[in-house]
């Protein structure tokens, strides 16, 4: 019987196995193999092997470095603000609202939506004299269009982004609060607490290991960022206006693809492994000790 099962379980999970190893880990491992040649795809003969020269190239390349310092800054804003965002969110459509569903509907419909289609929507606000660009001037801001001007452009990027994936993170934090023992609630109104202190003391520390779930996806995705960049490009090189919006992956992605240089491409692949892997497992290692 357990030998059936086993079989069983396996038959199921063989596809999604093959998947991963199919579309994840082999080009993972290929990548790897490739940052320490000269490869270039269109001209196969000429690809040799040269060591760690590429990443000495890499950090000796100050483009990378400002790619990677815009990857960062948009981490250290996006992940706090989209969490923050979604909580709030989430703590108010699972309360006793009418039309919670049609709410809730309506904050996850964005996240579905194609990156692309959502930037250039937002494009239409925010060029010089839109409803946005127009509203942000009377705040006392250029009215100008955002995503083409090296000041506003990574605003305008960080603004779209947030507003899709609000949603995203809205609904695994419903997941958890709906998981929260209502008992607790009601004991704390007995003992007298308000509603901020059953949120303080009662709700944030029974969904802590959900929101260490959103904080790493968070911040993989977040490093991740590129539809929206390219829709921001438009015929222009990636990372426009004027490298303004230019990150580890536009940066690999213009190696590998615009200059066919596969080889310095991977290894700027490697490293934003490796800075992703390492921020996660400290973020475990944090998680861990906390509790």
């Amino acid at each position: 019987m357990r030998r059936q099962e086993a079989v069983a379980g396996w038959i199921f999970v063989l596809p999604a196995v093959l998947f991963w190893l199919i579309w994840f880990l082999y080009p993972a491992l290929k990548a790897i193999s490739i940052s320490f040649y000269q490869y270039n795809y269109a001209t196969p003969e000429t690809n040799m092997f040269v060591g760690l020269a590429n990443y000495v190239r890499l950090f000796q390349d100050t483009k990378f470095f400002t790619a990677m310092g815009h990857s960062f800054f948009m981490v250290a804003v996006i992940v706090p603000l989209q969490t923050l965002l979604s909580f709030a969110v989430a703590v108010l459509l699972n309360g006793p609202i009418r039309l919670k569903g049609f709410y809730r509907s309506s904050c996850y419909i964005p996240y579905v939506i194609s990156a692309m289609a959502v930037t250039i929507f937002f494009m239409y606000f925010f060029v010089k004299g839109g409803p946005a660009s127009s509203f942000f001037a009377m705040l006392g801001l250029e009215n100008v269009s955002w995503f083409a001007s090296t000041k506003y452009a990574m605003a305008f990027l960080i603004i779209v982004y947030v507003w899709q994936q609000v949603g995203f993170y809205m609904v695994i934090f419903i997941g958890a609060l709906q998981e929260v023992p209502v008992e607790l609630y009601e004991a704390a109104k007995v003992d007298g607490a308000n509603s901020w202190q059953r949120l303080t003391k009662i709700t944030v520390p029974m969904i802590k290991n959900t929101t260490y779930l959103v904080l790493t996806f968070g911040m993989i995705n977040a490093f991740q960022i590129f539809d929206q960049i390219a829709a921001m490009s438009k015929q222009s090189p990636l990372g426009s206006p004027s490298g303004a919006t230019s990150t580890l992956v536009t940066f690999l992605y213009q190696q590998s693809f615009s200059y066919m240089d596969m080889g310095y491409g991977s290894a700027a692949a490697v490293v934003l492994f490796l800075i992703i892997f390492s921020l996660s497992a400290v973020r475990e290692v944090l998680g861990r000790r906390s509790d």
